[in-house]
């Protein structure tokens, strides 16, 4: 078993090539005992951004603070807290904040 807190995991800047003013918190990784899943809340500041990407697994995703857009195959989803979206493998998406306080989200994705 592995247990931790949100607040007591430092946020590292997310190094993705496109992306802009966004941050990371690695909550469960394969070092804590993850064997197929990992855990992560993205932190997306004012005026930031994720690069346009895809990739083959799927991710689901819940919004706990902020307010933000999803472009998923050039349609805009709003984002705000208590969004619960799945993001299926290969679909191309973007996220963008929007508002006065930074986007976060909580993420699941494929080890």
């Amino acid at each position: 078993m592995y247990t931790t807190s949100v607040r007591s995991v430092a946020a590292i800047r997310f190094l993705e090539e496109g992306s802009h003013n966004v941050k990371m918190k690695q909550l469960i990784r394969r070092e804590d005992g993850a064997r197929k899943t990992s855990l992560h809340e993205l932190i997306i500041g004012k005026g930031g951004y994720s690069a346009k990407h895809h990739h083959e697994w799927d991710h689901q995703l819940v919004v706990t603070e902020g307010q933000g857009l999803l472009i998923l195959d050039r349609k805009k989803i709003p984002l705000r807290p208590g969004s619960v979206l799945l993001v299926q493998g290969n679909e191309e998406h973007q996220f963008l904040q929007r508002g006065n306080k930074p986007l976060h989200f909580l993420t699941v994705t494929a080890l």
